[in-house]
């Protein structure tokens, strides 16, 4: 591949943390070129040759796309010194430049190179500080492009080379070629496409490298795959030698697995206890999160005015015209005396009265209360905030979490509120719950969790709710249907599959619907013709959730959004598009966000739109010549560059685990035994409770009697329960962590 030589005039844009750049190259017969792609550590006025290929682009013509690149390196004297003279090189001016060339000729790079220090310690003036600091810089200036070079006959692109150069320096090519693992310690690759680096290096299937990491592969796989904080040995051995042994000729055994499992934890890379493997960090979050939690369960206090809350719990039923039923009640006099309470109850029971009870209560009990809100996610912040006319944050905001950083909020800087009140915990994992808990004080801050302990645990690991629960943790359950709920099917729907019994519609209520469709294909259809038909009812997508159980199939998400975009969004000329893999994401476009992104301030399962595929802006607010999305997200308008889009996709069809916390007017479910291994009872539950106004399933009513009787949930591997519980046997349950004397006082002069 012929290259293009020439001198980089200047950046045009230039994307922070993966070196992605636009930059104008002025060729040797002074012709400037647009060249674009990643390029570390070249500064304007270098000499590079870059190789790759021609592409038009539609507004700004012809570019040049980099594959790889080269910094040739100075053979002049004039070049040499030049080069020693600029900003690359750190301690060496024109004057100390030209001794240098003076001592070494024209050469000095390469002896610089290959010799080090000793090669300028004789030269006056140098001494070894300022020696290390110019061949520190001349060498990192020369070898990336070297260790490409290198890397890049393995498969391994220049993006990946950089982001390791950083890390390891100088000693990159030798790491990397030893043990090409080492790339996914750093999160730049899988185990499955280092195994295939790997092979192509020759490395021996038997390699201790590889089966350490298959087993942290495997590991954080199963953990965040089925929401395990832990797996026991003998299954994680079992799934690590499929990996392991699948299309090679080299048999791997349980003892080598063993003995790399044996490394790890030597290394501190695994936790092992009472025969289950951890990865470190849920191992810590759930140890702290169980110490913690029984420090709130020996909180709080007996020794408060009851008449006093009655009494502000019967004017709060006159103030706002409703009857609070017992369990109601019983929870707002708990939380006086309790430091951690769990409130939950299904639809319809009043979880979301109780709350606004317990606000108003608190607040004519204690005028001066600082109260906060919080919930998971973004969507379910913005109920409760809608509910109580409070303002609300997910919990990553509450303590102003900082990716890679300690939280604002923590330990020694706890949460400055008296009363915390956390909605849809069930979608609380382990690691958020043990952040969420480390901010707060337990002998200073009351802490109501309210949630629904049928609905799905949390997509990512740990049962918290259900552990907490176990472990006798203070919890009332709200059990009596309201009156008003009573008339919604979807209620009384919910409660009936909860129970394990069979759902029944009425017809004219109009807001339960089952549609009898057999081939999976023929729901697809139906559901396809559901949203059209909402649609013309005035409905917009954005009203509409179509919830399946799985994304793979011809009724999984995947397929679905395919079906539904290309019906709520055809292609259009005026429409611009991006096409990422087998997705084009479209203006119009409803979309997911999947992962949690603090910059943006966007997280795991908020939803919006496409408002506009235009130019990206740079820091200085100048335009690039990189396209993105422009989104809606939250009231906010949110955008992605292109390498940022696997963080996105289409929402017409959405998961119900994703869908938690967030609800809609409309809610279309495929029910099909193609799902069979899917169809379960708080699978189902969680789905149609998150409609406002109307379920439709779509499906079989075998498959719909096959989820609800199927109400064997799959186990978790955790052991929070167990350390709660251990705890309290060894510490016991006096309230011996009262308040401080400052609280105590505020309570004494406003609770009694």
């Amino acid at each position: 591949m012929d290259g293009i030589t020439g001198t980089l005039v200047r950046y045009k844009y230039r994307q922070p943390n993966n070196d992605f750049i636009v930059a104008i190259l002025k060729q040797d017969d002074s012709k400037e070129i647009t060249i674009i792609g990643s390029i570390y550590g070249v500064e304007p006025n270098e000499k590079i040759t870059v190789y790759g290929d021609w592409f038009k682009h539609p507004q700004f013509g012809d570019q040049y796309r980099v594959e790889r690149w080269e910094r040739p390196i100075p053979k002049s004297k004039e070049q040499v010194i030049a080069f020693l003279s600029s900003s690359l090189v750190k301690g060496c001016g024109e004057k100390r430049a030209k001794q240098i060339v003076d001592v070494l000729g024209e050469n000095a790079l390469d002896i610089i190179m290959q010799e080090g220090e000793a090669c300028l310690l004789p030269i006056r003036g140098i001494g070894q500080q300022k020696a290390s600091s110019i061949v520190t810089s001349v060498r990192s200036s020369f070898e990336v492009q070297q260790i490409m070079m290198e890397l890049s006959k393995y498969g391994i692109s220049t993006s990946i080379v950089v982001k390791a150069y950083k890390e390891f320096g100088s000693n990159t090519l030798d790491i990397i070629k030893r043990n090409p693992y080492q790339l996914t310690k750093l999160d730049l690759i899988g185990f499955l496409k280092a195994d295939e680096i790997a092979k192509r290096m020759g490395i021996m299937p038997n390699s201790m490298f590889r089966i350490e990491s298959c087993v942290d592969y495997m590991l954080k796989k199963m953990c965040f795959d089925f929401g395990h904080c832990f797996i026991p040995e003998a299954e994680l051995i079992d799934e690590v030698l499929k990996v392991l042994n699948h299309n090679t000729d080299v048999f791997i055994t349980r003892d080598e697995v063993e003995q790399g499992i044996f490394q790890l934890e030597e290394n501190g890379r695994v936790i092992i206890e009472e025969g289950g493997i951890y990865p470190p960090f849920l191992y810590r979050s759930e140890k702290r999160l169980a110490q913690r939690l029984l420090k709130f369960m020996r909180s709080g206090s007996n020794n408060v005015n009851m008449s006093a809350i009655d009494t502000a719990i019967k004017e709060y039923q006159i103030r706002s015209k409703i009857v609070l039923a017992k369990g109601q009640r019983e929870a707002i006099r708990k939380l006086f005396t309790e430091n951690l309470l769990i409130l939950t109850g299904g639809p319809g029971c009043g979880k979301t009265a109780s709350v606004k009870a317990v606000i108003d209560v608190y607040q004519r009990l204690n005028p001066v209360a600082r109260i906060a809100l919080a919930a998971p996610t973004g969507r379910a912040s913005r109920k409760l905030t809608e509910v109580t006319g409070l303002d609300a944050a997910t919990i990553h905001r509450l303590i102003n979490f900082r990716p890679g950083e300690e939280p604002e909020f923590n330990e020694s800087n706890p949460l400055e509120a008296d009363l915390l009140i956390v909605d849809e915990i069930s979608m609380m994992d382990i690691q958020l719950a043990d952040l969420l808990f480390r901010a707060i004080n337990p002998n200073k801050t009351k802490v109501l969790l309210v949630g629904d302990q049928d609905q799905l645990p949390s997509v990512n690991p740990g049962n918290v709710l259900k552990d907490m629960l176990d472990a006798g943790v203070p919890h009332v359950r709200l059990t009596e249907v309201f009156r008003q709920a009573q008339n919604s099917q979807i209620v009384t729907n919910a409660h009936r599959i909860n129970k394990g019994e069979s759902i029944v519609i009425d017809p004219v209520k109009q807001d339960f619907y089952f549609i009898q469709r057999e081939k999976p294909e023929e729901i697809a259809t139906t559901i396809r013709n559901s949203v059209v038909r909402f649609t013309q009812l005035g409905y917009t997508a954005a009203d509409i959730l179509v919830l399946s159980p799985m994304k793979k199939g011809p009724i999984g998400t995947e397929e679905l959004n395919r079906v539904l975009q290309e019906t709520l969004n055809p292609p259009a000329p005026h429409k611009d598009e991006i096409a990422v893999g087998k997705t084009i994401f479209r203006v119009g476009d409803k979309i997911l966000q999947t992962k949690n992104n603090y910059a943006k301030e966007v997280f795991n399962g908020d939803i919006g739109t496409i408002d506009r595929i235009d130019y990206l802006l740079d820091k200085e607010g100048q335009v690039t010549e990189e396209k993105g999305l422009y989104c809606k997200i939250n009231g906010q308008v949110v955008t992605y560059t292109k390498e940022e889009l696997h963080e996105l996709q289409l929402a017409y069809s959405i998961t119900i685990h994703k869908s938690q916390g967030g609800q809609a007017p409309i809610v279309i479910i495929p029910v099909s035994t193609s799902h069979y291994i899917m169809l379960a009872r708080n699978l189902i539950y969680t789905g149609i409770t998150r409609a406002e106004s109307k379920v439709v399933l779509v499906g079989t009513k075998k498959a719909v009697q096959i989820a609800i009787k199927n109400n064997k949930i799959v186990a978790r591997h955790t052991r929070l329960t167990k350390r709660i519980v251990e705890d309290i046997q060894l510490y016991g349950l006096n309230k011996t962590s009262l308040n401080p004397p400052e609280w105590e006082e505020r309570r004494a002069v406003d609770f009694f």
